[in-house]
């Protein structure tokens, strides 16, 4: 076991054992009348965990809600960073900020105490001390979550093994849990302002004509799943009549270029998200280690490449089928080492055949 998982795997258990220490000192959810979609008005959904990716697959459950909730107003807690994809959907009502601290969740909670939501929606694996505490401010008509026995402050409650089935799976057997029929539509959606896809073509009218269209996104949230300069300058070398964009924030990609010069055909674009994801719509491939990356990949249908450690990316979820994409454009390149340590070959092998 290497000290990632047993780190992963002690925050956990510690969440787990607050959680349940909180459950029995909050108490019960306080008494309702039976459920009914029709009864829904006004909606909370926590997504407070402030990541992106997360925040873009929700797309599914918020287009799900708004079809069975027509009429309803559907607020979201956000962190300050997703609430840039949740902001745009156009099934949000208002947005409210927290993080997953305890004094900022009890602040939002007071402010929304008044709020009388019909429907809570948490469908983390586990809440937490703060969360539960939350709740219990928010004394919502219905609060729904996946394996809450052990937490009556839920009095909508559903069993579910979210270690094996897909992200969208859960969204789904929520809405169907809350009353929805039919289809139900599981792609992702991100809408990109026209002012980004305006940033994005003033950039690709300043490069010079000929060749491929390569972008490259090569940080992650973490050192260790990032690419290295060395790599990617080899993959540039490895396709020289190609155009190489990196992306990212520029203080990050100045301290990963490490005072390195570009090759000739390579760029850096260091735009926000939407801009970002407008130039990587007109590119021949993306090239990503980074989750995110590849949520986006599949809302915007862009041939992509995306990298990952097979074995031990996700030791405590025992597989990776929770979150793989969706999309058929999208191809996942599962390798033995840390992305940074992938053989360059091996990448240009990936590129190469999702070029063809």
């Amino acid at each position: 076991m290497t000290f990632r998982e047993w780190n992963n795997r002690k925050n956990n258990y510690l969440r787990e054992q607050k959680g349940k220490w909180a459950a029995k000192l909050l108490g019960c959810a306080p008494r309702s009348d039976a459920y009914h979609p029709q009864k829904v008005h006004k909606i909370l959904l926590l997504r407070n965990d402030n990541k992106l990716g997360d925040a873009l697959v929700s797309s599914v459950l918020l287009r799900g809600l708004k079809v069975l909730f027509p009429t309803a107003d559907i607020d979201v807690v956000a962190g300050k960073s997703n609430a840039l994809i949740l902001r745009n959907n156009p099934a949000v009502s208002t947005l409210y900020f927290a993080t997953e601290r305890f004094v900022s969740l009890m602040s939002c909670g007071l402010k929304l105490r008044g709020k009388q939501y019909d429907l809570y929606l948490d469908l983390d694996e586990k809440p937490t001390l703060a969360s539960l505490t939350f709740l219990k401010f928010l004394q919502p008509r219905w609060a729904f979550g996946f394996n809450r026995k052990k937490y009556p402050l839920y009095n909508l409650m559903q069993p579910l093994d979210l270690s094996s089935c897909h992200i969208t799976a859960r969204y789904e057997a929520c809405l169907r849990y809350l009353g929805y029929q039919g289809g139900l539509d599981t792609s992702y959606e991100i809408q990109v302002p026209e002012t980004a896809k305006a940033a994005a073509q003033r950039f690709l009218s300043t490069l010079r004509g000929g060749g491929r269209l390569i972008v490259v996104n090569p940080l992650a949230a973490s050192r260790h799943r990032s690419f290295s300069a060395e790599q990617i300058f080899g993959l540039a070398a490895a396709f020289p009549k190609d155009t190489f964009v990196l992306l990212g924030q520029e203080p990050k990609l100045r301290k990963w270029l490490n005072g390195r010069a570009l090759l000739p055909r390579m760029l850096v674009f260091t735009a926000g998200v939407f801009e970002a994801a407008a130039l990587a719509q007109q590119a021949s491939v993306l090239l990503t280690p980074d989750t995110f990356w590849v949520h986006l990949a599949c809302a915007l249908h862009i041939p992509t490449v995306a990298v990952y450690r097979g074995k031990e990316e996700f030791p405590y979820k025992g597989n990776i089928a929770i979150w793989r994409p969706l999309e058929a454009s999208v191809k996942m390149v599962l390798c033995e080492s840390e992305q940074h340590e992938m053989p360059v070959p091996l990448l240009v092998q990936a590129l190469q055949e999702k070029l063809k």
